[in-house]
């Protein structure tokens, strides 16, 4: 378990550096008609561009600290729940092999109840994110930000709104991580098992296609679910201003707002950034399970043996 949370913590933390600008982004677009933004951005490169433009590219990276600082709980129950999970049904069902000879039901299964876990978690954490990715958009320089830090929001979300306004969303997170991360795992394990028939030695390139594509599968049939998470997050602090009541209520006022198309608003954004941030979360994973000598899919390259000289 405890290398099971080494690994996925550098897995994620990998992943967050390379697509936190992609997720600004993102949650920009997502909730322009809530924060008063409408018509702001007509799109992913437009949004780019203006905030850089704006904010410089420090701006891409509003909010990063709460991620990664919650990067080490949220990946310890992803990765320790899932491996786990899947151990415990290789012992249940007598299977003699390792978890990769589970049939991928139990790889959704797990990955399903991992998902959920970890929500309680990542609710908050990314309640605390989009508070900052929002915050001062569109302003030059950075005089003009409500929040210090992750914990300065944090504490103004709380004196503001108690607990409660600390956990907005968290219910939304888990309708979407709870099926999220069930296609996740079910999608990487399914493309690896078609690149390797032994579930082992993985070529590299099979690796990061899997964990790419995973990701993809994770948002894809997930994603009216972030949308909605999103939407009720970056919410008035003020009660009394409140849009939206609850998951429900915000899914009604969206369709009736924008139609269908309102819950697919910045999935572009999310797919382009889904794949290599998954592929390289799923790279370094392996990578660190091998490197702490627990199994994995990968093997580092061994070096070619000396060629003896021939003799005179």
């Amino acid at each position: 378990m405890a290398k099971d949370f080494a690994a996925g913590w550098c897995g994620g933390c990998a992943g967050i550096v390379v697509g936190h600008p992609l997720d600004t982004v993102k949650v920009r677009i997502q909730t322009e008609s809530v924060v008063g933004s409408q018509g702001r951005y007509h799109g992913v490169t437009h949004c780019f561009y203006k905030t850089i433009r704006t904010e410089g590219f420090r701006g891409l990276y509003k909010g990063m600290v709460s991620p990664l600082i919650s990067t080490a709980g949220i990946n310890a129950i992803v990765f320790g729940v899932t491996n786990n999970m899947n151990r415990a049904c290789v012992e249940h069902l007598q299977i003699r092999g390792s978890p990769s000879d589970l049939p991928l039901r139990y790889h959704y299964m797990s990955g399903a109840a991992a998902g959920a876990l970890q929500s309680l978690v990542s609710g908050p954490a990314e309640h605390i994110k989009t508070r900052m990715q929002l915050d001062g958009q569109g302003s030059r320089g950075w005089n003009h930000v409500s929040y210090r830090s992750p914990f300065h929001c944090a504490q103004i979300i709380h004196k503001q709104q108690g607990l409660r306004g600390v956990f907005r969303g968290t219910l939304a997170t888990c309708c979407r991580d709870c099926p999220g991360f069930g296609f996740y795992f079910l999608t990487y394990e399914g493309i690896c098992r078609a690149f390797s028939k032994q579930q082992r030695d993985v070529p590299v390139w099979a690796l990061l296609t899997a964990g790419g594509f995973a990701g993809m599968a994770a948002w894809f049939f997930t994603y009216p679910f972030d949308v909605v998470k999103s939407r009720l997050q970056a919410q008035s602090m003020n009660p009394a201003k409140h849009q939206y009541s609850g998951i429900v209520d915000c899914f009604r006022k969206s369709y009736w707002q924008g139609g269908p198309k309102i819950f697919t608003r910045g999935l572009s954004t999310t797919m382009i950034r889904a794949f290599p941030v998954n592929a390289v979360t799923f790279y370094a994973f392996e990578l660190f399970l091998l490197l702490f000598d627990v199994p994995s899919k990968v093997s580092l390259p061994s070096s070619p043996e000396p060629v003896p000289t021939p003799s005179r």
